[in-house]
């Protein structure tokens, strides 16, 4: 794994139950899970079709070392920007180097 690349600092959020509000609902809150190096990039022209094949929307990949418990219901924050991650890939099932297929989101 060439880790030169992975000159950005991207934080790992999940969500967690927050305090209940006035109507005594749960209130749900994004937490950090992990802060991380990592390499945030968007897809190029063939990379963005392939990807929206198989997903929907994803507009950048996030390039981090293995952590456990990544999931698909978090997100990445990096630089003002939030990321909702749409996949978590296992690159070689070796538990070595992840990539996240994220959405880039706007406005929440």
């Amino acid at each position: 794994m060439r880790i030169g690349p992975m000159r950005h600092r991207v934080v790992i959020l999940h969500q967690v139950q927050g305090a209940d509000d006035p109507l005594g609902e749960p209130a749900l809150t994004w937490a950090e899970f992990a802060t991380v190096w990592g390499e945030v990039s968007p897809l190029s022209g063939r990379q963005y079709m392939e990807a929206r094949q198989a997903q929907s929307e994803v507009s950048h990949r996030v390039r981090i070392r293995y952590l456990p418990g990544v999931a698909a219901d978090m997100r990445v924050q990096h630089d003002g920007r939030m990321f909702q991650i749409e996949a978590v890939l296992d690159m070689g099932e070796r538990k070595r180097e992840m990539h996240l297929m994220c959405v880039e989101r706007t406005g929440d």
